[in-house]
């Protein structure tokens, strides 16, 4: 989840996407930038993603995302909020389940 303390503009699917791979670009160079990142699901009212990496890059996309501090010149941050291996394990959480 990206989150914007003080306000700005909220990217669509296509720019968070962009900013997902010049992130990537700014702390791994171009081999980080090739990196195959998708976003599954992006909510742009939330500033929610869900996205899928390879596990060998999931290191790479956490920490450009955690270092990332600036989006048009305003100040941002990500932040994790889930990993799985499983898609299905991010469909919901367990512990705020009713039975």
């Amino acid at each position: 989840r990206r989150e914007l303390p003080d306000g700005g503009a909220r990217p669509n699917a296509a720019q968070f996407k962009q900013l997902v791979v010049t992130a990537l670009r700014d702390l791994h160079g171009e081999v980080g930038a090739a990196l195959p990142v998708d976003v599954l699901t992006y909510e742009e009212k939330t500033l929610s993603a869900i996205l899928r990496v390879i596990s060998s890059g999931l290191v790479k996309l956490w920490s450009a995302l955690t270092l990332l501090g600036f989006y048009q010149n305003r100040r941002c941050a990500f932040r994790v909020l889930q990993t799985s291996p499983f898609l299905l394990a991010l469909s919901g959480n367990s512990r705020e389940l009713v039975l």
